[in-house]
């Protein structure tokens, strides 16, 4: 039993970009593929969110690895809770906050109101 303990979500962001680049199915979480980030970007080879390039509406992200652990674990900084909609509309269709790393303060990317978008449409 968990007891005393508080499991919350936990967003690892892989380096991988397509499903057929996974071995197998996550052994400790869940693989989320196809989302894509609103009013920033991902940079790939640093591992945080950066500022959007000009024009750029969406940035296409890699697989999340998302799992569950104890609060006191997924109590780090330098990370910006971001929130996952299922579709633009935003609102009603969030599902979830996914930890993405950030040397900006958080703050910066909640004014920008920078999400992941599961639907987009293109």
């Amino acid at each position: 039993s968990v007891g005393t303990y508080k499991l919350v979500t936990f967003t690892d962001v892989t380096k991988r970009m397509n499903a057929d680049e996974l071995d197998s199915s996550s052994r400790d979480g869940a693989y989320i593929i196809g989302l894509s980030m609103q009013g920033a970007r991902w940079d790939v080879n640093n591992v945080q969110i950066e500022k959007s390039q000009p024009k750029e509406m969406f940035c296409p992200m890699p697989i999340l690895n998302v799992k569950a652990v104890t609060k006191e674990k997924a109590n780090v900084g330098g990370v910006y809770q971001c929130p996952v909609y299922m579709t633009e509309m935003r609102g009603p269709t969030w599902f979830f906050n996914a930890q993405l790393k950030t040397k900006s303060n958080p703050g910066r990317w909640v004014l920008a109101g920078v999400a992941l978008i599961a639907d987009i449409s293109v």
